[in-house]
This record gives C-alpha cells, structure tokens and sequence, in this order.
C-alpha cells in the first residue's frame, strides 16, 4: 500500500446468515456434512444478507470523508471492517496508522469500572503506556467534564456521560485514523460543538476522519469529499455537496417507491434565504450583574473553544423571547440575544462587534454585523462590563438545535479581541399549520400560467 494512503479497500463484500428459527443454526453446522457423507446434495439451512457488495475505494492521509446512506445500507458495517471488528466474507481492507473509533456508545468500556479505570484501559488497548496516560489524564478530564462521576462505575452513566468520555479519550491520545458513528447525535449542544471543534483540529493536524451522519449540514461542514451507500453497494464516491445531492433524490425515490411519504431536499436554504432585519445595540441599560442565563450551563462550560487578544472577553450570553429567556423558541418569533462583554485591557478604538447563527456542527447560517448596520461601538476602558443587544425575527424552521457566536474586534474589520463560539443555543419550534420543509422559513409566491 502506497505511504500516502490511510485507508485502502479493496473489493470488499460481508455477508451474514439468517436463520429463520434458532434450531436452523445447530442443523447448518451438522446436517450438510452427513448429507455430504451420504451423498446427498448438501442443503442450506440459512438465507443469505449481503451487508456490503464489492465495496473499492481509497482514502488518502488527512482527508475527511464522510460516509451516507439509509438505515441498512452498510454504513456502520463497514467502519466495523475497517476498525477490524468485523471480517470480511470476501475482499480486504488495508490502514495504515493508529485507528480511534466511536462505533457505539460503551464500546471498549468495562461497565464495572469506573471513569478513570476505563481511561487507562483504553489506552492500553490502544497501545498507550501508563506514563504517556498520565501525560493526558487532566486533559482528558477537563474535556470530558463529567465531575464526581469520574470515579464512579461507568454502568451509572448517562448515555451523555459515556459519550464525552469515549470522545474525550480518543481525541487526546493522537490517533491518526478517526472514525465517528453517530456517536455526538447524543450529546448536549455544547458538548457537540466542542466535538466538532476538536475534531476540526485534528483534521487540521492531518489526522484522517471517517465520519457518518445522516445530517446532510454535518457532512457539508466537516468532509470536503464523501461516499454515499445503498444496500450495501457504493452508488456514488465524490465531492460532498454532489454526493449529497444523490443522497437525497435516491432517498426520495426509495421513500415513493415504499409509499413512505416524501424525503428531504439539500440543505440549499441558507444559500437562499435573505439575512434576517436587525438591531444592534450596546450599553444597554440593564446592568450586566443581571445578565445571567438560568436555563444553559455556566458560560465557560458552554463556550467550545475561543481566539482573540483577550483585551475583553464575552462573560455571558442568553436568548430572550418575549422579555423571558427562552431555550425554545418559535418559528418567527423575536428574538433578543444579551451579551456581556467584560474589558480587561483597555480598547481605544471603535470596533465592532457580531453575532452568527450556526447550527450545532458549525454550518453558519446568518449573522448580524455592527459594521454593516451602521452602528457604533465606541471604545471601552478596563474594568467596563458593557451588555450587547442584538434583536432580529428568527427565520429558522423546526427539526434543528442552533448556536450563537459572537465576535468583538477592534479597530474594525481588525483582529479580534474575542470570539467565542458556542456562546449560548437554543431549538425552533413551529407551532402553525404551514409545514416548513428546511432549515429557513422564507415567503414565497407560486404562479401557473
């Protein structure tokens, strides 16, 4: 296999055996060889599913790929036969490097350990001596961020629980092949958007990332190229947004073809949609003491990762709806976003300051702008607490969790002083009749001559 390469598959097939009734098992394993004896015909007691069918592509060294398809059409089968969990029927699977997966939640986790137990044990699974564990320990333990717990039988742990673990051990033991499951879909907001940005870095590193997700936004943000399946055969290996576009229209055909309704469209909408009107304003006058969100973790706990000078840093961040913090929020409903910005050094200059709507993987949607709203952020000196407003009408559709981040920098258009990504999230609910099929809720008009 060539040194450039990660991953190699080669033809590649897994079939398993169906037994209709659990005696069809003990009578595969004996009759056939006495019908053989006999002379008999040997007869199959099994049927045949065929989980993946000759299945060849390759996968170079630091590149993302992300892998799509229905409910069975091979997708987790195959990251088994790549993790070597799973052997092929035919064909041959070839890595090369270090392989971290998150294939299911507790996998490689003893229930009867604990926390810490569990970290070293998965080390050494992974070929890491006690001194390089000890080396990432606290790293470890302040990502994953699951207090006393730590220390406590696993089998007690929530299914969050198991999943900033599991992460939180894979990330820091620097594999050079990373392949994620579905794993994050049951993690908190926060906690999948520190994923994410965990992830980005690694990528960034040149670490190579396998990553399933039936969210089409997932995908689009994290893997340049992908390889969608369907029955277990590879209908198509390609650029992402190509690739997802066959995902869905083969997933419409299948969902008519079973009289199951009607599939989705590519997530188009943020291409289309117009920014939403907007209002900034700073020094609003609400004290900052009062700006505390009662409904979302503690700020630190919430924010994914941060850049900036640190001249000022945001301390806080909430979401009000109709004058009442709000983590759900109505489809065209409006929305205030309070922030607090602490000055620790201080600012001269003008800035600017800025707000972005993503969704929980990081795809931005739409942002509001001090700059381009023609509104003044004047300069600041230490030992200020200055509270942001931002208010605009949400466009946003159900279905999805969204996240704010916000930026301050100075002068404008400068290098920023802070941005904070993940500053706070909330969820969309419509509660009229209209159906809204994709992430933005735009007026329109249809004719027909």
């Amino acid at each position: 296999m060539s040194s450039d390469l990660a991953i190699r598959i080669e033809q590649l097939s897994k079939c398993y055996q169906i037994y209709a009734q659990p005696r069809d098992r003990l009578k595969q394993m004996l009759l056939p060889k006495l019908q053989r004896v006999t002379g008999q015909h040997p007869k199959r007691y099994y049927d045949e599913f065929w989980a993946l069918r000759n299945i060849s592509f390759e996968i170079r060294k630091g590149e993302a790929v992300g892998i799509v398809g229905r409910n069975g059409s091979g997708k987790s089968t195959l990251l088994q036969l790549i993790c070597g969990t799973l052997t092929p029927t035919l064909g041959t699977v070839e890595t090369q490097g270090r392989i971290a997966a998150l294939l299911e939640l507790g996998s490689g986790f003893n229930p009867e350990f604990t926390g810490r137990e569990n970290v070293y044990l998965n080390g050494a699974i992974l070929g890491i001596d006690e001194e390089q564990m000890n080396a990432v320990f606290e790293r470890i333990v302040k990502f994953a961020d699951i207090g006393d717990h730590l220390d406590q039988p696993v089998k007690t742990y929530s299914s969050g629980m198991f999943v900033r673990l599991a992460f939180a051990v894979q990330m820091h033991l620097d594999p050079e092949i990373l392949i994620v499951d579905e794993a994050l879909s049951v993690g908190d907001q926060f906690f999948q958007a520190k994923c994410y940005a965990a992830i980005r870095t690694m990528m960034d590193k040149g670490t190579t990332v396998l990553f399933v997700s039936h969210s089409a936004a997932t995908v689009k943000a994290l893997c340049p190229r992908a390889v969608l399946l369907s029955h277990g055969d590879l209908i198509v290996d390609g650029p992402a947004s190509k690739v997802l576009d066959r995902y869905f229209v083969l997933g419409s055909l299948e969902a008519n073809a079973g009289n199951a309704g009607t599939a989705g469209q590519p997530d188009t909408a943020a291409d289309q949609a117009d920014q939403p009107a907007a209002a900034i304003t700073s020094s609003v006058a609400q004290p900052a003491s009062q700006v505390v969100s009662l409904l979302q973790p503690p700020f630190d706990r919430r924010v994914s990762h941060r850049v900036g000078s640190g001249q000022a840093q945001f301390v806080e961040c909430r979401v009000l709806a109709d004058s009442d913090e709000a983590i759900v929020v109505e489809t065209g409903s409006t929305l205030r976003v309070q922030a607090v910005l602490d000055v620790r050094e201080d600012c001269p200059q003008e800035g600017e300051v800025g707000l972005v709507v993503s969704t929980t993987e990081g795809v931005e949607l739409f942002a509001i702008n001090s700059f381009f709203s023609g509104t003044r952020i004047p300069a600041m000196k230490a030992g200020e607490k200055r509270v942001l407003e931002f208010e605009f009408v949400s466009p946003l559709s159900s279905g999805a969790r969204y996240r704010i981040d916000l930026g301050y920098r100075m002068p404008v258009q400068g290098e920023y002083v802070d941005k904070a990504f993940a500053a706070a999230g909330f969820s969309v609910v419509n509660q009229g009749d209209r159906i809204i099929p994709l992430l933005f809720d735009v007026p329109g008009k249809i004719t027909i001559a």
